[in-house]
């Protein structure tokens, strides 16, 4: 049996499309005889840059909200290294949430 994992990550409006592209190009969101089946949908998100964090949006010691859109896709164990690589080289925040989370297929 394959170890799968949904991956979850967090990312402004104006990188969904990169990060989605980019996923795709490498196989991901494959699923049986179908591909590209990644999930996104709109969230409310907060943050506080603190110490020397250098934010992509919003201001040393202030509490930021804005809306972000969360990716999930099924990622084979082997794949998650590749999976957060492809995340990490199209997101543009300081520090990327990237989550993985074990699944167990019914």
């Amino acid at each position: 049996m394959k170890e799968i994992y949904k991956i979850e990550t967090y990312v402004p409006l104006e990188s969904l499309e990169k990060i989605k592209t980019a996923l795709y190009e490498h196989g991901f969101g494959k699923i049986g005889n179908y591909e590209n089946c990644l999930n996104w949908h709109e969230v409310n998100s907060s943050w506080k840059p603190v110490g020397s964090a250098n934010p992509y949006q919003g201001e040393i010691g202030k509490t930021e909200f804005a809306n972000e859109y969360k990716i999930e896709f099924r990622c084979e164990k082997n794949q998650l290294e590749l999976a957060a690589k492809i995340i990490r080289e199209n997101h543009p925040y300081e520090e990327v949430c990237i989550n993985a989370i074990p699944i167990i297929e019914i």
